[in-house]
């Protein structure tokens, strides 16, 4: 049995490392404090198609946006009740599966409360971790996205330029 590789392969494979070196670098330059959380966006938005790629950046972004308000106002709704980050987290991971039983592709935002109390300095607000963390995945999410809008067009480019078979 042959393996057959193709431009499609080649480029799912490089605008998916692409995506995610390209991320973390962006990130730490523009001093975002954990670039690994744009990188893994970067990968996880890159899918096969074009459209399968706009979707999953629409619903990643979203569901980060979703999984930051509720976590914040949670947190901060219930920060001067005692209540432990532990039940603060598990409040906030409820208020979303709640959202995503009706919307399921924003299941992203479950996994953004556990992140954004993990990753939580006590002396840092739970806002400004939720503005760092969603600053990280979208710009991860929408380097994923540019990469496969730009790869698409090479290799639409690249196949309309050569002749066809029997041509």
């Amino acid at each position: 049995m042959a393996l057959s590789v193709t431009a499609r392969d080649i480029a799912f494979v490089l605008r998916c490392s692409g995506a995610g070196t390209l991320a973390y670098a962006l990130a730490s330059i523009l001093g975002l404090e954990h670039p690994v959380w744009a990188s893994i966006s970067g990968v996880i938005v890159s899918q096969e198609e074009l459209d399968q790629t706009k979707n999953a950046t629409f619903w990643r972004l979203a569901g980060t946006i979703v999984g930051i308000l509720v976590s914040v106002s949670a947190g901060s709704l219930t920060a001067s009740t005692g209540l432990s980050v532990a039940m603060q987290m598990g409040l906030s991971i409820a208020l979303c599966a709640a959202i995503v039983r009706r919307w399921p592709d924003l299941k992203v935002a479950m996994w953004t409360a556990p992140v954004l109390f993990f990753a939580r300095d006590p002396n840092v607000s739970l806002l400004t971790i939720g503005y760092w963390r969603g600053s990280e995945v979208v710009l991860g999410g929408l380097t994923g996205a540019a990469l496969h809008f730009v790869s698409a067009r090479l290799i639409f480019n690249l196949e309309n330029r050569t002749p066809k078979r029997g041509a």
